[in-house]
């Protein structure tokens, strides 16, 4: 960013210089050109003065401006060690050539901070994002770990640029999906545990894996949704556990957090107390149902290698929005209709939502409301992102501008983030018998995919290291090829192609990382044996200090790049910019796109040149240690730019 900023300033500074005026340097605008052979930034600058008529000259063409500018900075940079020249194409862009000395000094710079050369612009901001929001009781399925993957790269691209980032997930612990889950609970032990109260139940299952008591909810939920659909008296019986549930769950954020109920919930129970057998019986099923789901989310959240710092609940936070909307109802911001308490939104071009239903329990809505300022309690956030599917844009107009009422500080740090649906091809995965598919089931199908391709061709491999392998090649294809398309729209996966070795896939990124790596450790065992001893580096060195040494002493600035080597070049002086715009614009698939760029140029270079051959000459001395250095670099920018997509790279694939 810091050459861009510098080019910036002397387009400027040559505006100023030509009297032309109508622009600040903010609106200078340079991007980098998709067509390398237009240099490595351009500038629409004279397009814009032209167009708008502000240029104070006798110029007939936006062409002719952008030549006198560019013959003004020509000038100007003629004393630059970064731009090589100034040119301009097309109707009207002014181009820069950054120069092989910057380059390789940037190259440098790469090896010498590991990868990490992002400007920390974000140092000191602190930001919370909220993603994933699985429900206790469901299972946590392929949009969860969408959801899950983009937060976590929204979240490292912001680490990288230097802010503190906490992770919070929201979750729906009451609701009518608890209480069918519940229902379906009892039901089922009736059918399993015929002569077993619901606590000797529950005990029985408590001696099975977290997988089995896991499948039961599922099962539970399943079973209660349809008796809901289909029987009328199960339809009431399960409303009246859903206050049960809700009482449950109160007493649960009691227990935890001390905190005193705002609603009451009890006043909808006839004759209600805390000692009958149907509450100590729904309040067993949830605190049990409950803490499986948890524990199998967190399980979940380990394999997928990524862990929250904050968790909030509906039970908790819509007490907070039950007493804010209370309070703003006086003052008119919410309306009282039909007995409900509403949101107004009709006022503000959106749509009217109910925040307290008749019944006087906080809605989904209130819940939300709730929820910003416990966020900001637990941790005092510069930005607030908010992760969701798109299907719910609407409501959260309206939740927004509610809260621009009831906490316009809040509004000013909050952010709505809504990514499309995962859309699957047609076939075994989109058909399973409808089914939900779940996060879990495409994680070991991609894992033993893998491992299936591994074992035709690495039979070296023992069964330890093919476990291990295809977990982290698996769930990378699967987050690579999450991540590869725009946040917002929906997105079309197949299994098939993100397994591919081949193409803008995981596993190619992580293969030419293996490669990079190859290279390095064959170096590791040869390349002492022709280093002169000006290097300096003796036979027990490890190939870290060796690159040291070529830092030091800064022969590589010598050299002089053959056209392979300079498309990698750069590529690689455009990571900073890369992430920094990603951050910018949540668009992790701008890294994804950036890395399979540098790892094609690195391929294309790979297949025409050696690195290390085992009769390395004198003559050949400068072109090793650049081409090494070079190797090292891009190992580097994979691994870094992987680690911000949330994917580890492997040593052998």
């Amino acid at each position: 960013m810091q050459i861009a900023n510098t080019l910036k300033a002397k387009i400027f500074e040559s505006l100023t210089n030509l009297g032309l005026s109508g622009v600040s340097e903010k609106d200078i605008l340079l991007e980098h050109p998709a067509d390398k052979n237009h240099g490595d930034y351009s500038t629409n600058i004279a397009l814009i003065l032209f167009g708008n008529s502000k240029a104070e000259t006798n110029i007939s063409s936006a062409k002719e401006l952008a030549q006198t500018i560019a013959d003004d900075l020509q000038k100007m940079l003629n004393e630059s060690s970064s731009i090589s020249k100034v040119e301009i194409a097309g109707p009207g862009f002014i181009n820069f050539t950054l120069s092989d000395q910057f380059l390789l000094v940037k190259m440098g710079t790469v090896v010498k901070n590991r990868g990490d050369v992002i400007k920390k612009k974000l140092s000191g901001k602190k930001v919370m994002i909220e993603f994933t929001d699985p429900n206790p009781f469901k299972e946590l399925h392929i949009g969860h770990l969408y959801s899950n993957i983009v937060g976590e790269a929204i979240a490292k691209s912001y680490e990288a640029l230097g802010a503190e980032v906490k992770r919070a997930c929201y979750q729906g612990d009451v609701g009518m999906h608890v209480s069918k889950s519940i229902w379906g609970m009892k039901a089922l032990f009736l059918e399993k545990y015929p002569d077993k109260t619901v606590q000797e139940a529950l005990a029985e299952l408590e001696l099975v894996s977290l997988k089995e008591k896991v499948s039961f909810l599922g099962k539970s939920y399943a079973t209660g949704a349809t008796a809901y659909k289909d029987d009328e008296v199960a339809k009431e019986k399960i409303k009246d556990i859903n206050y049960l549930a809700f009482i449950s769950a109160q007493e649960t954020q009691k227990e935890l957090n001390g905190f005193e109920s705002q609603v009451d919930y009890k006043k909808n129970i006839s004759n209600f107390s805390q000692d009958s057998s149907e509450y100590l019986e729904v309040k067993n099923m949830y605190e049990s149902g409950r803490q499986w789901s948890l524990d199998y989310f967190e399980s979940m959240y380990s394999r997928i290698g990524m862990s929250f710092d904050e968790f909030f609940f509906e039970s908790l936070v819509g007490e907070f929005g039950y007493k804010i909307v209370n309070e703003y109802l006086k003052n008119g911001i919410f309306e009282k209709s039909d007995g409900a308490i509403i949101f107004p939104g009709s006022k503000y071009g959106l749509h009217d939502r109910v925040f307290i239903n008749s019944l006087g329990f906080p809605t989904y809505e209130a819940k939300e409301l709730g929820l910003a300022p416990e966020k900001f309690r637990r941790f005092a956030y510069d930005k607030s992102i908010v992760i969701t599917g798109n299907e719910i844009d609407e409501y959260f107009k309206v939740l927004l501008k509610a809260l621009e009422f009831t906490n316009p500080d809040l509004r000013k740090k909050t952010t709505h983030l809504s990514h499309g649906m995962v859309r699957l091809p047609e076939g075994k995965m989109s058909s399973r018998t409808g089914k939900v598919i779940t996060a879990e089931w495409l994680m070991n199908e991609a894992h033993e995919k893998i491992k299936k391709h591994m074992v035709g061709i690495r039979a070296e491999f023992t069964e330890v290291e093919l476990e291990n392998i295809s977990e982290l090649v698996g769930m990378g294809a699967i987050k690579f090829a999450f991540l590869k398309q725009s946040i917002g729209k929906d997105i079309s996966f197949s299994l098939e192609e993100s397994l591919s070795f081949s193409g803008n896939s995981g596993p190619y990124i992580q293969y030419t990382y293996v490669r990079c790596h190859s290279v390095l450790t064959k170096a590791q065992n040869t390349v002492f044996k022709i280093v002169e001893a000006e290097v300096a580096v003796d036979g027990d060195s490890s190939i870290a200090d060796y690159f040291d040494t070529l830092l030091n002493i800064k022969s590589y600035l010598n050299y002089h790049p053959n056209k392979e080597e300079k498309d990698i070049l750069r590529n690689l002086y455009k990571y900073s910019d890369v992430v920094s715009l990603a951050t910018d614009e949540y668009s992790p698939h701008s890294i994804v796109n950036y890395l399979y760029e540098l790892a094609q140029s690195f391929n294309t270079f790979y297949g025409l040149h050696k690195v290390v051959e085992e009769n390395n000459g004198e003559s050949n001395k400068e072109t090793l240690e650049f081409r090494l250095l070079l190797v090292q670099s891009i190992a580097q920018v994979i691994k870094h730019g992987l680690h911000i997509l949330g994917i580890e790279v492997v040593d052998r694939m």
